[in-house]
């Protein structure tokens, strides 16, 4: 699945954000869904980019809507992610390291305690070493599919430990880029542990779907990463 932006204000980068250049991008790779979100939500105002999201997959539903919420604002915090929830939203995804905020504060936690609640998924950023292991030690335990984003090679030992032990424990491809790294966390944590993510529209889509298909696993855990694990995981409601 793509993980990419849904509508946009302005940036400084040189990058098409736009809502049809994602299309686009799906088309001509042969994209199903796309996990999306608003890069409104992430920098600006949280609320306001939500409905932005939910709006872009109302139009087109291939596109998976992912809703953000930044616990630095606090008041509504709460009330956002239970009305997110409620619309419909099955993946929340955070930017701590962006938005300068530890996944161990206590307004974070307590937006962890009411998803917990809701038949959702959350996504945050793998970090540096160390910072994946207290992900499973902190969220884990709330029972929601926890996806470690941008995950790289550099992490990769910690990335698999950490998949092995938490069964809902899982980790975004589009930052790995060895081929050796994806034949081992199959290996070492199971076909499962893996869901597939490109950063498009940021980044090429061929080198992140090229690393998975050319990986020598067998053809059925390459369905895992490519999409099954996604769909079970993220959007179908599956336990792990």
């Amino acid at each position: 699945m793509v993980r990419s932006i849904a509508q946009l204000p302005e940036t400084t980068q040189d990058v098409d954000w736009s809502l049809e250049n994602l299309l686009r991008i799906m088309d001509k790779y042969g994209v199903d869904r796309a996990c999306t979100y608003s890069l409104r939500g992430k920098l600006y105002e949280f609320i306001s980019g939500n409905d932005e999201t939910w709006a872009a997959a109302e139009e087109h539903p291939r596109l998976v809507p992912v809703a953000t919420i930044d616990p630095q604002r606090h008041f509504g915090c709460l009330e956002e992610a239970e009305r997110c929830a409620d619309r419909g939203f099955r993946i929340f995804r955070f930017f701590p390291d962006e938005q300068a905020w530890d996944i161990g504060c206590l307004p974070f936690l307590r937006l962890c305690e009411v998803l917990a609640g809701w038949p959702v998924a959350v996504m945050l950023p793998a970090g540096p070493w160390g910072q994946q292991t207290r992900i499973g030690e902190l969220l884990c335990s709330f029972g929601f599919p926890v996806v470690a984003m941008d995950a790289t090679f550099t992490t990769v030992a910690e990335s698999i430990a950490v998949a092995a032990r938490y069964d809902n424990f899982f980790c975004e491809t589009s930052m790995i880029h060895t081929v050796e790294t994806v034949e081992g966390f199959v290996t070492e944590a199971g076909p499962d542990s893996l869901i597939f993510g490109s950063n498009s529209p940021e980044s090429y889509f061929p080198s992140a779907s090229g690393l998975v298909n050319v990986a020598r696993v067998t053809e059925a855990a390459r369905s895992r990463i490519m999409g099954g694990n996604a769909a079970d995981y993220l959007l179908g409601g599956a336990s792990p």
